[in-house]
């Protein structure tokens, strides 16, 4: 489920994921949710370690370095990858939210 949320962006955030979302061809919001998405699971492997991501790295860094995505792979392999993004995104931020509960935050 989606919710509206207002952020603030500096210039060249918002420049840099227009670029980025021009680049593999989403959209601006897409492009905003695998970041975020790509951040918690880049915090939360430096964070929590034995965490393992169900994510073949190989696959991510060659989507990332293609010049286009959709040139590089078939569309329907790139929405996989997408929602398998959102899919780990999401265990690791369950590992985050179990970690502040034993903590009592």
């Amino acid at each position: 489920m989606f919710k509206r949320c207002q952020i603030l962006l500096t210039d060249w955030q918002e420049e840099h994921y227009k670029m980025v979302a021009k680049k593999y061809d989403v959209s601006f919001s897409e492009m905003i949710r695998l970041g975020l998405c790509l951040d918690i699971l880049f915090a939360t492997k430096i964070t929590y370690p034995k965490h393992k991501i169900g994510i073949n790295q190989d696959l991510l860094r060659k989507a990332i370095k293609a010049k286009k995505i959709i040139n590089k792979m078939e569309m329907e392999k790139f929405h996989k990858l997408i929602s398998k993004i959102y899919f780990e995104s999401r265990k690791a931020a369950d590992v985050w939210k179990k970690s502040m509960a034993a903590y009592g935050k």
